[in-house]
Parts: structure tokens; sequence; C-alpha cells
């Protein structure tokens, strides 16, 4: 039986679509999906997430990098950015940091 349309997580479906499409020759039972698949589907999405968010923090001088061989850095609180830092912890908006805002210019104008 096909399940209805308003039944369907999309967000899953869309994780489960992405998983085969990297790998055009995994095959597995709805448990072994449900346990492995979306577990690295999910840790493949989130790696991506935090090395942008990583990169923005680093960016921005929150966070220091340095480099540790062969290839891997290690990343640590900016301790001279420390008013940055909380500045940016307690923004109200959640969706934008403190730097990102949009201004207003003196002809009333928003610019970023």
């Amino acid at each position: 039986m096909t399940p209805r349309m308003r039944d369907v997580d999309y967000d899953v479906a869309r994780d489960i679509l992405r998983y085969f499409v990297r790998n055009p020759r995994a095959a597995d039972t709805v448990e072994g999906v449900a346990r492995w698949r979306l577990l690295d589907e999910k840790i493949h999405s989130n790696l991506e997430q935090v090395t942008r968010a990583i990169g923005w923090l680093v960016s921005r001088k929150l966070l220091v990098s340095e480099s540790s061989p062969p290839s891997n850095s290690i990343f640590h609180l900016n301790q001279q950015a420390e008013k940055k830092i909380q500045n940016f912890l307690e923004a109200r908006d959640k969706k934008q940091g403190p730097e990102e805002r949009p201004r207003k210019k003196k002809n009333g104008k928003q610019r970023y």
C-alpha cells in the first residue's frame, strides 16, 4: 500500500534519496536504511553545516584555526574576541548574527 502524500515526511524522503544518489550501489532493508543510511546522511549533512559555520566563525575572528599534522585543523575560541562572541550569542534574531543584520542608511534604505 502506498502512503498518502500527507503522511510522508519529505525531509526524511530527501535524506534517503540523497544517500542513494551518493551511493548508487547501496541496497538495504527498511531497518537498515533507518539505522545506518539515515545516520550516515545526517552525519554528512551535519559535517557540511559545521564546516560552513566554523568557516564563518573563523572569518569573523570568533574562532581561531591552527594547523595540526597531518592535515587536520584544530579550532578554539579567540579569547581576544570575548565581547564580540557574547554579542553574537545573545543576538535576538537567531537566523542572523549581529554583524549580518541589515542597517538603515541615511536615506532610509536598508543595507547589509
